[in-house]
């Protein structure tokens, strides 16, 4: 059976090659995933409890359902939900979607490797129009004129979709990322849990352009063929390294190591 090639897998190379392969060589893993992970995970457990038709209060207890969190991270996704659902409660951009999409498909070219992960969401727009759909949370500005936008602009993660998705039947042609930023505001002194998430639901409502914003962005073929053409060189790249690992003292030593503070200061291994 050939092996997965998703773009968290692809993202890892270009980062660190030696994490790639602690993480899908050796197949390491880390005890407890980092809390952006798993609160980012979370998140979409409760957008995907939205799309089913539940409540602020349902899509909050699946988004905490066997998850440890503290107290203060709980509070903030309990916030932050409350504000997302008024916020979108009388404006909805789409009219129908399937949420968390698994794929898995040959990947043209590589007699090694499937294309393989899961769809946030595919969505039928209220114009009828196909589109995928992204949910994400950061901790950085999200104002129209912000730099974050511009780092989507080549999205790995995303082109896997959309052609993944093309091959489930789907002809998507535009992208609607959903993102939600994380507060900036922290619990005073003496103020409880409770307290802190009523007050950051009241800030949401205050301030729902600071915390939620949505964008449609087209999806470009020559950015589509340009990943094809990226993605095929990783994999080669997987395996390069992999051949440089039989012949060296050690096989970590076969995989380069990218040591600087952006990436190692959040690397498990």
């Amino acid at each position: 059976m050939k092996e997965m090639l998703t773009a968290t897998r692809m993202g890892m190379v270009l980062v660190c090659p030696r994490k790639h392969y602690w993480r899908y060589e050796v197949g390491l893993h880390a005890v407890v995933d980092g809390m952006a992970l798993r609160f980012g995970t979370a998140w979409h457990a409760a957008m995907e409890s939205r799309w089913q038709g539940k409540t602020s209060e349902q899509a909050f207890q699946d988004a905490v359902k066997d998850r440890t969190f503290d107290e203060i991270t709980v509070a903030t996704l309990a916030g932050l939900l409350d504000g997302y659902y008024e916020r979108y409660a009388a404006s909805e951009c789409v009219k129908e979607l399937h949420a968390e999409v698994e794929f898995r498909h040959p990947l043209a070219g590589s007699r090694t490797f499937d294309a393989g992960g899961k769809i946030d969401g595919l969505g039928v727009l209220q114009d009828g129009r196909l589109a995928l759909v992204e949910h994400k949370t950061c901790g950085t500005d999200i104002a129209p004129e912000s730099d974050y936008w511009l780092r989507l602009r080549f999205n790995q993660q995303v082109y896997q979709y959309v052609l993944a998705a093309r091959a489930l039947g789907w002809d998507v042609q535009v992208v609607i990322y959903d993102v939600t930023r994380k507060p900036s505001i922290r619990q005073k002194q003496g103020e409880t849990a409770a307290a802190f998430s009523a007050r950051l639901a009241a800030d949401t409502r205050e301030r729902p352009e600071f915390y939620y914003a949505r964008r449609e962005v087209p999806i470009l073929e020559q950015d589509l063929a340009e990943f094809e053409v990226q993605r095929l060189a990783l994999s080669r790249q997987i395996l390069f390294f992999r051949a440089a690992a039989r012949n060296a003292r050690r096989p970590e030593h076969g995989w380069p190591r990218n040591c600087n503070e952006m990436t190692c200061k959040f690397c498990e291994f």
